[in-house]
């Protein structure tokens, strides 16, 4: 890039800019598709932090800001067109798909037919009042029991509309095949606890647009560990973020996936750094094998085995799978479910069915670890090694906090030690085995 170039940028950068929002999140505005097939301007546009890129491929890459982005595109000349006038151009696509208030009234009645195992729960309330849902799915689904956590969050970009779909779908399935005494899903609901959330962004899908009701990218309004905004706060963030980051504190969960589109991949941590992620083994086997039973996504010719790592892809900051992952020990995939965010409703049904093995699966691998259950009033620490079966040598996964009395944690195969550290200032130890066959599911927890 020439000096004269960058003095250009600058100044423009600044004149233009200035008359963003001051949020100081990504604000999603206006929509690009900046035709980049060398990537040549994709650095220079990453480093604005009131721009969101997403989607890149090897033709470009979708570019999203606040107002006044477009004129800006323009002024530095850019090969764009505008997504939002695309979008509009393509509003047949838009017709047949149930409105927020016919999701919630399906949710409604799902739990009123089968109530011994779904239970409804609000979160809180979008910018626009409309209630944040989970669906609880479990043999006592009003009951906090000791069982491992499990939960899947779709619709955060309002105009990525799939994954909405297919949860409302999932959860009458599970509910319809526990009724008819499908054993395998029977096993899975009496000894898990599975939330789903169709919705995140309720006020988005209603608008068809990616942000919420104020433009907020909610997949860049998490905290993120790598950059300044690296507190585990809810300063200044959208009402629809604060919501999940409240319930997540408040919850258990150590397996979840969110739902996208755009793509069809699953992409795994990290999105924020090229470092190595913990467990990196077993997050790219989850990957493979969810990617594994989908087609057109294992035999991807964009991405090798229908996976990619985050960050290898196109970085980003403030996403929620690194920030479940990073605070919470949360792991987290993101998984790209269709190429068009808003294909024709009547193509639903066909996603479903390409995507129903590997999301029954997914839940089921939470069975694949172990955990402990100790007095309540407790709390503290615990390091959990795994033993070589070869030598009995010890290597260190990692430490993790514990509260409340229980813990469980998602592992690779192995014989595991855990040694837990209170506040009341008890040490004990265990072993235990983490099998990676979970089709005999059960909770692996250790009494103490």
């Amino acid at each position: 890039m020439r000096p004269c170039f960058i003095k250009s940028f600058t100044f423009i950068s600044l004149l233009i800019f200035n008359l963003f929002t001051a949020h100081g999140k990504s604000i999603v505005f206006e929509s690009l598709y900046v035709f980049d097939s060398d990537h040549n301007h994709l650095k220079m546009l990453q480093n604005q932090s009131d721009l969101t890129i997403d989607q890149v491929s090897k033709y470009g890459y979708e570019l999203y800001g606040p107002k006044g982005l477009t004129k800006w595109a323009k002024q530095i000349n850019l090969n764009f067109i505008d997504l939002g006038q695309l979008e509009n151009s393509n509003s047949k696509n838009f017709s047949g798909y149930p409105t927020t208030a016919e999701i919630e009234s399906q949710l409604k009645r799902l739990q009123d037919k089968y109530p011994e195992i779904l239970h409804l729960i609000s979160i809180g309330k979008s910018v626009d009042g409309k209630e944040l849902y989970f669906m609880k799915i479990s043999d006592n689904p009003e009951i906090d029991e000791v069982e491992p956590e499990v939960k899947y969050i779709a619709n955060m970009h309002g105009n990525e509309i799939v994954g909405r779909e297919l949860m409302v779908k999932l959860i009458e399935d599970l509910a319809i095949s526990y009724t008819n005494a499908d054993q395998r899903i029977r096993q899975l609901v009496d000894n898990t606890e599975i939330y789903i959330m169709p919705t995140m962004n309720p006020d988005g899908s209603d608008k068809k647009r990616r942000g919420n009701s104020r433009w907020v990218d909610l997949n860049r309004d998490f905290p993120d560990f790598t950059t300044t905004d690296n507190q585990n706060n809810y300063n200044n963030r959208a009402p629809e973020t604060v919501a999940v980051m409240k319930f997540q504190d408040s919850r258990n969960f150590c397996l979840s996936a969110n739902f996208h589109g755009g793509a069809v991949v699953v992409n795994y941590p990290w999105d924020t750094t090229g470092d190595t992620p913990p467990l990196h083994d077993l997050i790219v086997d989850l990957s493979k094998e969810y990617a594994s039973q989908v087609p057109g996504m294992y035999n991807s010719t964009r991405f090798a085995g229908g996976i990619t790592n985050g960050y290898d892809w196109y970085h980003i900051n403030g996403g929620m799978q690194d920030w479940s992952y990073n605070w919470y020990d949360d792991l987290q995939v993101t998984i790209e479910l269709s190429d068009n965010k808003w294909p024709s409703y009547s193509e639903i049904p066909k996603f479903y069915t390409s995507n129903k093995a590997s999301l029954i699966r997914y839940l089921e691998r939470i069975h694949q670890g172990a955990g402990f259950t100790i007095s309540k009033s407790l709390s503290g620490e615990v390091t959990i090694n795994k033993i070589s079966s070869q030598s009995n040598s010890k290597t260190l996964v990692g430490r993790y906090h514990f509260r409340n009395g229980e813990y469980y944690k998602v592992l690779e195969a192995g014989l595991y030690e855990f040694a837990i550290s209170t506040t009341s200032g008890n040490d004990l130890s265990f072993n235990t085995t983490v099998k990676k066959d979970t089709t005999s599911i059960r909770g692996n927890y250790t009494r103490l």
